[in-house]
């Protein structure tokens, strides 16, 4: 498995700079937390990975393809699945509907085959269905398969759209404020389902989050971010200690 690389990403928005020559790595199956003050610009490193945003400069190197000419359905081709920081489900269809979605990417039947409904097709359909399900299994979703998504729990709607991520079988995994909105009885329970995929699978994860108890209990790197810059990176105990990791969040009194 492949790891990231991001070397020397830049953003601009006319005369404002959201990345700064931002550089980082994401070895081969590790946790590493993206954190930092509102604006810092954690979300913008997920647009550029993913294709929302056209990158200044720099590049975002995944085993020997560099992402950032590449458009978003051909980073997701290349492994790399994401979930947003605002919910973005379809309320009317099924859990088990939206699951399936983020599967449909590895289907190779074709197109005639599908508009044709021909045998190879169904076959398709029916391994999605079966993979979709031991996702849902998975994240403890299966009785809630049938259900529409409008109406149910935060909590719930949270774990679907992880859910719909792991379908396209990534190989890198982006998390955007997973733990945004929840209670704070589930934000461990969170935080412990994800380093659990991400052990289980093999994946490599890189998670921006708010929740620094849970971003420091099952994070293996943070890397913190100011104003489009890398001010630190390492252990959750050495970024912790760091002064100016400090005044990001406290100011430059504490």
């Amino acid at each position: 498995m492949p790891k990231l690389i991001v070397e020397d990403l830049e953003l601009r928005f006319g005369g404002v700079r959201a990345l700064d020559r931002l550089s980082f790595e994401v070895e081969e199956g590790q946790l590493c937390a993206l954190v930092g003050p509102n604006g810092a610009g954690k979300s913008s490193v997920f647009n550029c990975v993913t294709g929302l945003y056209r990158a200044s400069g720099g590049r975002v190197l995944f085993g020997d393809r560099d992402l950032l000419p590449l458009p978003a359905h051909a980073v997701a081709a290349a492994g790399v699945a994401r979930t947003f920081q605002n919910l973005a489900l379809f309320p009317r269809l099924t859990v088990l509907e939206n699951v399936l979605l983020g599967g449909h990417l590895n289907e190779r039947a074709g197109a005639w085959a599908c508009a044709l409904h021909l045998p190879r097709h169904r076959r398709a359909e029916r391994s999605l269905r079966r993979q979709a399900h031991e996702v849902l299994d998975r994240l403890g979703l299966a009785a809630l398969a049938d259900r529409p998504a409008a109406g149910l729990p935060y909590g719930t709607l949270k774990r679907t759209e992880l859910a719909r991520a792991l379908m396209a079988r990534p190989r890198l995994l982006l998390l955007d404020e997973p733990a945004a909105g929840l209670p704070h009885g589930e934000v461990a329970e969170l935080g412990e389902l994800i380093a659990g995929i991400g052990a289980d699978l093999g994946l490599s994860i890189v998670l921006v989050e708010h929740h620094m108890g849970m971003v420091m209990s099952i994070s293996q790197k943070v890397v913190v971010l100011n104003l489009g810059r890398r001010i630190c990176e390492g252990t959750p105990e050495e970024v912790t200690r760091d002064p100016e990791v400090i005044a990001a969040y406290l100011g430059a009194a504490a």
